[in-house]
């Protein structure tokens, strides 16, 4: 099961969504990115093992939650690193990572992914909202232990941070497994703009045998 793979470098059939931007933590990286392994423990981090790209500890975005690893049926050998772990919510309708140091009018790709995996024992998949900071982003319907539930959504900061934030429906618990932010040229996906963001409606690899 390589999900990094399925998720970087295919063609975006995007979503229009009108969208203001709330916010307030985080240190970009040496190429600007912001990548965040949920559950891992404080300072610590994991090695992506496609893209080599350094995940770190979520202790620094976020000071609520709980952490867990997922069950052990499910982290198999092929599974990556970034979802052996999540941070689950079971205090509070609303929880929320900070995203900082960035820069007020430049866009970003937000990626929040979560996957399952039984960690609490209870074989019941939630379903809740993301939102944007104020805004309401995706509903996380998790179908599946095994598979990722994959939101993404392109936007124009309009401050020095971003706010991802899960929401309790009261349709199980919210949580997390990782969460990556990536700068985007100003010139792409001209629809993103400082009144709306575009959400990925879905992902296509076309013709590609390696997608990265």
């Amino acid at each position: 099961m390589n999900l990094r793979k399925m998720l970087d470098g295919c063609s975006c059939v995007l979503l229009v969504l009108g969208i203001a931007i709330a916010g307030v933590n985080s240190q970009l990286d040496s190429l600007s990115f912001i990548s965040i392994d949920c559950g891992l423990p404080p300072n610590s981090t994991s090695i992506d093992v496609d893209t080599k790209l350094t995940y770190v500890s979520d202790d620094q975005f976020i000071d609520t939650g709980v952490n867990y690893r997922i069950a052990s049926t499910y982290a198999t050998n092929t599974l990556g690193k970034q979802y052996l772990t999540v941070r689950s919510f079971p205090n509070g309708t609303r929880n929320c990572y900070t995203l900082k140091s960035l820069a007020a009018g430049s866009k970003y790709l937000v990626r929040a992914v979560s996957m399952y995996g039984n960690y609490d024992n209870l074989n019941k998949p939630p379903i809740f909202d993301i939102h944007l900071g104020v805004n309401y982003w995706d509903t996380a319907n998790i179908t599946s232990a095994d598979a990722a539930y994959v939101s993404e959504i392109i936007t124009v900061a309009s401050s020095s941070y971003l706010q991802v934030c899960l929401i309790n429906k009261d349709l199980g618990t919210p949580f997390i497994s990782l969460i990556d932010l990536r700068p985007l040229e100003k010139s792409i996906y001209q629809d993103a703009n400082s009144t709306q963001s575009l959400v990925s409606f879905g992902r296509l690899n076309l013709g590609g045998s390696n997608v990265r």
